[in-house]
């Protein structure tokens, strides 16, 4: 995925210790890397200009000593310089991060179309016109979010609501949508529209403020483009353009503003509404690569650097979203069917509603195929401790709880060929959204970990393990135990789950875990209720030995 990083803070660190006091370097251009040459400290000492290369060591200063930096520091501080620096920063299109907040968000003047519309629009139009198909573009990244996204279990990065690329983008998908074409029309543009199905407004809280609830659009309603672009890992280089050309390009270009009504208007796909179809775009740099170039202050002392390079605007190879999204995955049949969750196709919306509501809602008769299952307590043990329509309580006894839990695993399950095993635990979750996660099995390993609630004496409440603190110690997926998504995968040890990560507060089963890749939000928890957590309705049951 693509690397976390803090470029406000990095670039400020920079300009604080890469200034050059009495440097024989003269001001500007100082070096101009070859086309296609990567940004690295050799390459740049070796395309120094004279003067510069004779006093490298005056360029890179210790701010506090004012003494020349050693050459690790010095190659340090122009590796930053090319990650951070180098790329055009997504904030300078605007100019500040709470513009880009509230655009993506789907509020400001810019997307409401104040009277000051002409002059914002004006900043994007002079982007577009001096460096928009000229420049890399770095990601939205921004050092207002660094804390907040650090202290709300969002990472260690700066990414903007609903665009976590760490966190909350695993389809490497992300879409904007437009319902106001005003200024010209979607047609004039041969953009098509879409119709909008849903859209839980869970999963968008920082934009919309709110923690629960669900908006549906039945029949029809205004008309609605939406435009997105969708990546492989390893493919991350110009994301930045890409988000700049399905966002504030359409905007300046075209006129297009306004999102959904309780949706953000640009975010990944996991954030966004559930529509029919979206257009998808992508950006290509001239085939003769990218130019860094380095500039000197001599006034200032700092050394800054650039990048230029032809980038080309245009649909993807498949000029649907979801579409091209398949074709990416299309080794991966399980993988590729993900994206149907978010765009269920042309004339689909009435199909998507009627599952949505009866599936999440519990609004319209009939069950669905795999929830609200009927548990068969030949096979299960009676319900353990749940949630919501599964309610049951642990006894309040933590020692009780968890020894008439512990005795249950080791009641002496045991595998085809009559080999010992643990019995497995099941957690059956009624309002989990992805099928994956709807009824899970957990199969030890290892030993269990000692009784009790003395974490220091590496004691583990077992039971508590699987409610409320997901933890690491002694429970590392496929060594201490292996996840399945049905239970004769269990038996059989095949298509065990390959991804897993623990140790957040007041998160239980699973957290994240996955059968691929992490799956955020479908996790329990007794104690911490918000709106990440979707699994409501579960209840946990333990396998019996056969007779």
């Amino acid at each position: 995925m693509f690397k976390p990083s803090y470029p406000a803070l990095a670039i400020l660190a920079i300009l604080a210790s890469s200034r050059g006091v009495d440097a024989a370097c003269t001001s500007g251009t100082i070096a101009t890397l070859a086309a296609g040459a990567s940004c690295t400290y050799d390459n740049f000492v070796a395309a120094l200009s004279a003067d510069c290369a004779a006093s490298i060591a005056d360029l890179f200063l210790n701010e506090a000593t004012g003494l020349p930096l050693d050459e690790a520091a010095r190659r340090a501080e122009v590796e930053a310089l090319c990650e951070y620096d180098a790329p055009t920063q997504f904030v300078e299109i605007q100019g500040s991060y709470q513009d880009d907040r509230r655009y993506f968000a789907g509020g400001s003047d810019l997307v409401d179309g104040s009277s000051s519309w002409n002059v914002l629009s004006g900043k994007i139009k002079r982007f577009e016109a001096n460096l928009g198909t000229k420049t890399v573009i770095a990601f939205p990244e921004y050092a207002a979010r660094i804390d907040y996204n650090s202290q709300n279990n969002l990472g260690a990065n700066g990414y903007p609501a609903n665009m976590n690329l760490e966190k909350s983008c695993s389809l490497n998908t992300i879409m904007c949508c437009f319902t106001d074409a005003s200024i010209s029309s979607f047609a004039a543009n041969a953009d098509a529209t879409t119709d909008v199905c849903r859209h839980d407004l869970r999963d968008s809280p920082q934009s919309n403020h709110i923690a629960n609830g669900w908006s549906v659009f039945p029949g029809a309603e205004t008309p609605t483009h939406c435009v997105g672009f969708t990546w492989n890992d390893g493919e991350e280089e110009l994301l930045g353009n890409m988000m700049y050309e399905v966002s504030l390009r359409q905007t300046a270009t075209k006129g297009y503003r306004q999102g959904v009504p309780g949706a953000p208007m640009c975010g990944c796909v996991e954030h966004m509404p559930v529509v029919e179809s979206a257009k998808c775009r992508t950006a290509v740099k001239d085939p003769a690569g990218i130019v860094y170039s380095f500039q000197y202050n001599e006034d200032s002392g700092y050394v800054s650097a650039s990048n230029t390079v032809a980038i080309t605007y245009q649909d993807c190879a498949n000029a649907d979203l979801a579409a091209q999204y398949k074709a990416n995955h299309a080794d991966d049949v399980e993988t590729a069917a993900l994206i149907d969750e978010h765009l269920v196709g042309a004339g689909n919306c009435d199909a998507d509603l009627e599952e949505y509501l009866n599936d999440e809602q519990f609004l319209l008769e009939g069950q669905h195929p795999r929830r609200y299952a009927q548990i068969d307590h030949s096979v299960w043990s009676d319900l353990v401790v749940g949630e919501g329509i599964r309610f049951l309580p642990p006894n309040p006894d933590p020692i009780v709880a968890d020894t008439a839990f512990r005795a249950l695993i080791e009641a002496g399950c045991k595998n085809a060929d009559g080999t010992p095993r643990y019995c497995m635990v099941r957690r059956f979750c009624d309002s989990c959204p992805h099928d994956s996660h709807i009824d899970i099995y957990y199969k030890r390993k290892t030993t269990l970990p000692p009784m009790g609630t003395n974490t220091t004496n590496g004691e583990v409440y077992f039971l508590d393990l699987f409610m409320n603190q997901w933890t690491s110690y002694k429970n590392i997926l496929n060594t201490d135990f292996e996840l399945y998504s049905n239970y004769q995968d269990a038996l059989n040890g095949v298509n065990k789950w390959m991804a897993c990560n623990y140790d957040s507060s007041g998160v239980g089963f699973p957290r994240d875990c996955g059968p691929r890749d992490t799956s955020v939000g479908e996790w329990n928890s007794y104690t911490n209720h918000n709106w990440f957590e979707r699994a409501n309705h579960h209840g946990f049951y333990v396998e019996k030995p056969s007779a």
